[in-house]
């Protein structure tokens, strides 16, 4: 009987340790603020290394693959983290896919927050350049209401 209750006492203990620890990264991966950082980055790289040349020169899919690649290797430099550090982390964030689909969706908003300055910022240029407070549409709806002086008397 003393056997069976050291061992239930035991596992009770290690069930509540591990509860403890199920929000905590793991001693060797990266923590999820960091890995967000890092993957939007190689996000922002690839979008880069596949719009080289679309204008321009074509480049061939495997040239466009090395520059791509190399970008990756200087985003781990800054980073400070090693080609192994991140696999090794990026393999745990897949086997904890809630983990990894918390950080795409930060990543999500980090852009959308990103997106919504440059618009007010290309908004705000156009409008000056053009010598405008606010936008203005011309659709079946709504007209400037300068445009009416040019209408009316």
């Amino acid at each position: 009987m003393m056997n069976l209750r050291k061992t239930v006492g035991v596992l009770l203990f290690s069930v509540l340790l591990a509860c403890g620890q199920a929000d905590r990264t793991p001693k060797g991966v990266l923590p999820p603020e960091k890995m967000r950082d890092i993957l939007l980055d190689m996000n922002y790289a690839e979008v880069y290394g596949r719009d080289q040349g679309v204008d321009t020169v074509h480049i061939a899919d495997s040239v466009r693959e090395q520059h791509i690649k190399r970008y990756y290797v200087q985003i781990l430099q800054l980073h400070n983290v090693t080609k192994d550090e991140f696999l090794n982390s990026y393999r745990f964030y897949e086997l904890h896919s809630d983990r990894l689909e918390e950080i795409y969706k930060q990543m999500q908003a980090i852009v959308q927050r990103r997106r919504e300055v440059m618009d007010s910022i290309e908004r705000k240029q156009s409008d000056l350049k053009y010598g405008i407070e606010r936008r203005t549409h011309w659709d079946s709806l709504y007209c400037p209401a300068d445009s009416l002086r040019l209408i009316l008397p």
